[in-house]
């Protein structure tokens, strides 16, 4: 979901390409489409339908002025079309149309008894006897879950299970690293901010120390922006991709696929690092060839960007020049990666789900209600006693 600040920015960009100031997103027809039952914007900004906008006002920061804006754009639009039908699940058993029944009171955090009961039949634990049929086609499948911290910690788990599985070696390919500086910011008191939080201490070259190096190393993706220090794969692994490296090759931002093979080199210590990563793009929109590689396999070279590392002494954040294959194993995902996606083997962690949008994102993945398992149980909770009238009013 776009932002109000965002909005404002849409507005101004078209504005000035088309040079025509004086009409809003410069003359031209705008169509939006989304879910407001999903996940609010990530970050600060402010969702379309926050109630915490303010009027726009010349004492506002500028990204006040710039959510005001896009707040009163936002109010210009006054043609609605309501999508009723649901395309995703569209079983007709009776689990199935309560499952249906389920998610639609979900939307609005309003579950009966009912739902609630229904849901739960699908919590798996090993410690309790269960009546889900087919475990086994569970294997493997990444598990949609809250918290970056969550998502690694199955990651980091779930790719030693999957290489002695198949009997593969797991490589351990680590990044080339070296100190960064700060990114910069349109707001001064943003990079202030940002100066006073992050260490940045004299030094006569960029090269680290092997202390801190190795600290870098361990530290998990979701404590360096999600460019891992320590990149552990095998043939065959499932991985997601995440930047967008080539979107006329269909290798997008959270494309999945499967590592194909690698091309790397070996330091005088035996370290690994990755040069080019062949990954097997798995059900790409549409078919990619290139010259002398098998259908759909594409290659992924190491990429350098400025990452905050926070470390896990007093919390000190550093700022890091690193280069390394922008991709991560796709044992988990977050509930914000998982928007869109339509899956036909569904496990959640919605444990730490923060709202009931987050729960109605991971739950509403599934293509039927057999299709979904539950690790740990929900907060039964957040589905129950309505949504904000902020957010009510869009609906």
């Amino acid at each position: 979901m776009i932002s109000c600040g965002d909005l404002e920015r849409i507005c101004g960009a078209l504005t000035q390409a088309f040079s025509n100031i004086s009409v809003s997103f410069g003359g031209k027809s705008i169509i939006l489409a989304g879910d407001f039952a999903q996940l609010p914007p990530p970050g600060r900004g402010s969702s379309l339908y926050s109630p915490n906008v303010g009027t726009i006002s010349t004492s506002a920061s500028r990204t006040g002025q710039q959510a005001a804006i896009g707040k009163s754009l936002w109010h210009t639009f006054t043609t609605v079309v309501l999508l009723r039908q649901n395309m995703r699940q569209t079983g007709a058993s009776a689990e199935d149309i309560a499952f249906r029944i389920a998610l639609s009171n979900m939307r609005y955090a309003q579950c009966t008894a009912a739902d609630i009961n229904l849901l739960q039949s699908r919590v798996y634990s090993p410690f309790v006897a269960t009546s889900i049929a087919n475990l086994d086609r569970f294997d493997f499948v990444s598990v949609i879950t809250a918290r970056n911290a969550h998502r690694d910690a199955f990651n980091e788990s779930r790719n030693v299970m999957f290489a002695a599985q198949r009997g593969s070696v797991l490589h351990h390919f680590h990044s080339v690293d070296g100190w960064g500086k700060l990114k910069e910011s349109a707001s001064i008191r943003q990079a202030q901010r940002d100066y006073a939080d992050t260490s940045d201490p004299v030094r006569t070259s960029d090269r680290l120390g092997p202390r801190l190096q190795s600290a870098l190393w361990a530290l998990r993706p979701s404590m360096t922006d999600h460019h891992a220090g320590v990149l552990s794969l095998c043939e065959g692994m499932p991985v997601l991709l995440k930047s967008n490296e080539a979107t006329e090759l269909c290798a997008t931002n959270g494309a999945p696929g499967f590592v194909h093979g690698w091309d790397s080199h070996t330091d005088s210590k035996g370290r690994e690092y990755l040069d080019v990563l062949f990954v097997r793009l798995n059900n790409p929109p549409r078919n990619v060839q290139i010259a002398d590689l098998p259908l759909n396999v594409i290659p992924i070279t190491r990429s350098t960007r400025t990452v905050k590392c926070t470390l896990p002494f007093g919390d000190t954040i550093v700022s890091i020049q690193r280069s390394q294959v922008a991709c991560l194993p796709n044992f988990a995902l977050t509930d914000f990666a998982c928007q869109g996606l339509t899956r036909t083997a569904n496990v959640i962690h919605p444990i730490c789900c923060r709202n009931h949008q987050s729960l109605y994102t991971v739950f509403s993945r599934s293509s039927s209600f057999r299709d979904t398992v539950i690790l740990e149980g929900f907060a039964v909770a957040k589905l129950q006693g309505g949504t904000s009238p902020a957010l009510m009013q869009e609906f």
